[in-house]
């Protein structure tokens, strides 16, 4: 089994995301906190104790994150629509994101796939990939699936579970993002209704409505909500399919 370094994947020049070259592109504001979030939570990991951990699971938050963060990029241009190629391009150009493992999500097959570590038969015993990429079908009835490389649990197309990490690095992040945004949209609409409806009643009361009664506030607005999905919280359920192929783009190169 070939075996994954530190420094390979944790290197100053793939992972000095933040030393941009060039003016980022309109609309990639909507993706920074996200990302911001996810380098930081990155070097946080990198940079705790280890105690108590086999030492390959030290490195599974660093590919789980580098997954997270390039999924959360690739769905919100190819699944939602939300940024442009310019931006999606931005973020590949400057390692925001992994690209080539981007790539690979568009190739039938592959669209599971956690790390690109996992399908070079280099890195594996007899020209073999990682057994996370092994078919359910092609398994034992009660063999446990693990990556030792990336704690994968399983990331062949059609099978295995929809988080492949079984944790909150395995969540489509889009999705979360999305949902939020959707719920926040529905209670502004009630909120403006009812104050519609309040300044009808106070009108036809004589009364003058209160200006600023609620400091201007939105219902239901977060304060500085998790990036991640909480239990009880439908963004992270598993009731969608965020998995399957995504909608094709004009202008798509393989």
């Amino acid at each position: 089994l070939g075996e994954t370094k530190k420094d390979d994947v944790y290197s100053t020049d793939h992972m000095s995301k933040w030393a941009r070259k060039g003016k980022a592109p309109a609309g990639f504001e909507y993706l920074e906190p996200t990302l911001e979030a996810l380098e930081q939570e990155l070097r946080d990991k990198v940079n705790e104790g280890h105690e108590g951990k086999r030492r390959v699971e030290s490195l599974w938050p660093v590919h789980q994150i580098n997954w997270q963060r390039s999924r959360y990029v690739y769905d919100m241009y190819w699944r939602y629509g939300k940024i442009s190629k310019e931006v999606y391009d931005y973020c590949i150009r400057n390692k925001l994101v992994d690209g080539p493992l981007m790539a690979k999500w568009r190739k039938p097959g592959y669209d599971r796939l956690c790390s690109t570590y996992v399908i070079n038969p280099k890195n594996y015993n007899f020209g073999t990939v990682s057994i996370c990429r092994v078919p359910k079908h092609a398994l034992g009835e009660d063999q446990v699936v693990e990556c030792p490389t990336t704690g994968c649990r399983g990331c062949a197309t059609g099978s295995g579970p929809r988080n492949i990490f079984g944790n909150k690095y395995g969540q489509f992040l889009a999705r979360v993002q999305i949902k939020r945004e959707q719920k926040q949209e529905a209670q502004q609409r009630k909120k403006r209704k009812r104050d519609h409806e309040d300044e009808e009643a106070d009108k036809a009361d004589g009364a003058d409505k209160a200006d600023g009664a609620d400091g201007g506030s939105v219902v239901g607005k977060e304060r500085g909500p998790t990036i991640w999905g909480t239990p009880g919280d439908d963004a992270a359920s598993d009731d969608d399919d965020d998995d399957g192929p995504m909608p094709q783009q004009e202008g798509e190169e393989a």
